[in-house]
């Protein structure tokens, strides 16, 4: 009785293993190639450079603070592709987000302006046609591209900026 279920394990294995070797055999003879999801998300569009949040500033960071590298100054005004994550807030404002490099949830209510947020945080700016509209949170890894703005300005939700990416 024992030997069954590992009988119909092997059956559905061999079968699987039959089904995946036509699979690759037909698209093989036919000259077929597969892109998966991420490859297609990695494809650049024209006119726009990949911009890591890991190149925004120059390491080790000096006895003056931090210095922005050559790569994000001579990208200012230029379209980018920026990757992050969406930065967790209490109070969304209208209109703008925060991207960072890594997942962070401020709680504006108890810490107010003495906030973890990293050095090389970009303030998003929604399209003119979605203006009036919160954008909410949604974990995970962004892919967003825009045009990539650079100097001090003060945001609608109070704070100081000096990335920013509008969006397309």
């Amino acid at each position: 009785m024992g030997v069954l279920p590992s009988h119909r394990f092997i059956c559905c294995l061999l079968a699987s293993l039959v089904l995946a070797a036509c699979a690759g055999q037909a698209s093989k003879e036919d000259n077929i190639t597969k892109t998966s999801p991420a490859e297609v998300a990695n494809v650049l569009p024209a006119g726009v450079t990949e911009l890591s949040l890991t190149e925004f500033y120059q390491f080790p960071v000096g006895p003056l603070g931090l210095k922005p590298t050559a790569k994000l100054l001579g990208l200012n005004n230029k379209r980018v592709r920026l990757s992050g994550y969406m930065i967790k807030e209490e109070e969304p404002t209208i209109g703008l987000f925060m991207l960072a490099p890594l997942p962070v949830s401020l709680a504006e209510k108890e810490d107010g302006p003495a906030d973890d947020l990293p050095a090389a945080t970009v303030f998003v700016h929604v399209p003119p046609a979605d203006k009036d509209k919160v954008v909410s949170y949604r974990p995970g890894l962004w892919q967003l591209t825009g045009t990539l703005k650079l100097g001090n300005q003060e945001e609608a939700n109070g704070r100081m900026s000096y990335t920013r990416l509008i969006l397309d």
